[in-house]
């Protein structure tokens, strides 16, 4: 019988220092029909001149995006034209123990499984091993679906590069949703594990290098887990295989995501929403998902305090601008929904002059609300914005900067959504359109 075809797919950009022992701890594998595809996106060292060495061996080959696709985008390019049995997203700089594919393949063929995976070393700049990523050693070797979702869900402990998958099982769900910059390969698993079984191996047969230029951590530096995380797993609820019973999970785990990311990025000190995703923003959206949950409230508290800034009294009274639009109105209004019971007043700050044109947006969003709205003709809104207060600020507006330069917390709204719109195939952000989440 002929060995179960595996094609690998190693995007690459600006990976020439790691790229050539990366590629050749791959071709190293044995005992599988192998092939590569090295997608370099838009380098601008000589990562393709690096690959192109080794196209002699036939078993590789390399292409060179046209635009930026990002690491998702290339490994759904090199998904679409893959035509083997198996198929592995890894990284250009990482790197494969002996067995890795043998091992993986052999779990899946004889399992039946959607994909496998392993526990991964970390090895540094100079691939010296300093720890374990996500040890799987007492972790069972097959778990039916749809239950390994409980076991990734709200933190992911699959190393991306460390899997082998079903080929067609990924194309059936749309490849890795490219629309999700930090986490698309855990939307990927957590889709996986809702229709297919995932083996797990105990021993480590990747390694993934942690360094100063790595995507993950230059992602975490700009914050785009704040953004990611949460949104991530809050849509994979969407997805038509996740079972009814367990919708009420939704609130509960995107907090504990929430928690996680605050404190990642509080570290990584983003500490202020004039930076980016800052740590309190992201409990403050824990609290409103949760707000009955023992100690998030001070949780809130503390991490405000941390960032120089005095926490709002519960229940909040919330400053806001009047919005200049429709869609800013209901924008505003979705915030306030998001809060809920932890709002007991928003007052509106409107230029004496606009108190009529305030009321015809306002009205259709908060004309039917129990909830305490004051509109309140001022010219400086800044003169509302008092400690002990919480201000409503439009993401990317100057009222967030003003608003924590006088020490007061903002909750900002109408943020960013990586899902806001379908995924776009021209720019490879999926294989199948029809499959994605909407």
């Amino acid at each position: 019988m002929a060995s179960p075809s595996v094609r690998v797919a190693i995007p690459v950009r600006n990976g020439a220092d790691y790229l050539a022992e990366a590629i050749e701890s791959v071709l190293a594998q044995e005992h599988v029909e192998l092939s590569v595809h090295v997608v370099d996106n838009l380098s601008e060292d000589d990562s393709v001149e690096v690959a192109r060495r080794y196209e002699s061996d036939g078993r590789l080959r390399v292409s060179v995006n046209e635009r930026d696709v990002q690491y998702y985008g290339s490994l759904n390019r090199a998904l679409s034209e893959a035509d083997t049995d198996y198929f592995v997203p890894f990284a250009h700089d990482d790197l494969m123990r002996p067995g890795n594919l043998e091992r993986k393949v052999e779990a899946l063929e004889q399992s039946g499984a959607g994909f496998a995976h392993s526990t991964a070393e970390k090895i540094d700049g100079e691939g010296r091993v300093d720890g374990l990523a996500f040890d799987h050693s007492e972790d069972p070797p097959l778990v039916e679906a749809p239950e390994f979702f409980r076991r990734i869900a709200p933190f992911n402990s699959v190393c991306c590069q460390a899997v082998v998958a079903r080929t067609s099982a990924l194309r059936a769900i749309g490849g890795f949703d490219a629309r999700s910059l930090f986490a698309g390969d855990w939307l990927t698993w957590m889709r996986l594990s809702l229709r297919w079984a995932v083996a797990t191996l105990p021993e480590p047969l990747v390694a993934n290098r942690v360094h100063a230029t790595a995507g993950t951590g230059a992602s975490m530096a700009s914050g785009y887990n704040g953004r990611d995380v949460p949104a991530t797993l809050d849509r994979v609820f969407l997805d038509d295989q996740m079972p009814p019973a367990w919708a009420a999970l939704r609130d509960p785990l995107v907090a504990e995501a929430l928690r996680d990311v605050a404190m990642h990025l509080h570290r990584a000190g983003i500490q202020r929403i004039a930076q980016g995703w800052a740590g309190y923003m992201a409990m403050g959206r824990r609290l409103a998902r949760v707000p009955h949950a023992p100690l998030a409230y001070e949780s809130y508290c503390q991490m405000v305090a941390a960032s120089g800034l005095a926490a709002p009294t519960r229940p909040f009274e919330a400053v806001a601008v009047a919005p200049e639009s429709a869609d800013d109105a209901w924008a505003l209004g979705a915030a306030v929904d998001e809060l809920g019971l932890l709002l007991r007043q928003l007052i509106v700050a409107v230029h004496p002059d606009s108190v009529e044109s305030a009321i015809e947006l306002l009205d259709p969003v908060f004309g039917q609300t129990e909830l305490d709205v004051a509109l309140t003709p001022v010219t400086d809104p800044l003169l509302l914005v008092t400690h002990g207060r919480l201000v409503l600020a439009h993401w990317g507006s100057g009222l967030v900067e003003l608003a924590e330069g006088v020490g007061v917390p903002v909750y900002p709204y109408a943020l960013p959504d990586p899902f806001a719109e379908p995924p776009d195939p021209e720019r490879w952000q999926t294989v199948n359109a029809a499959a994605a989440l909407p």
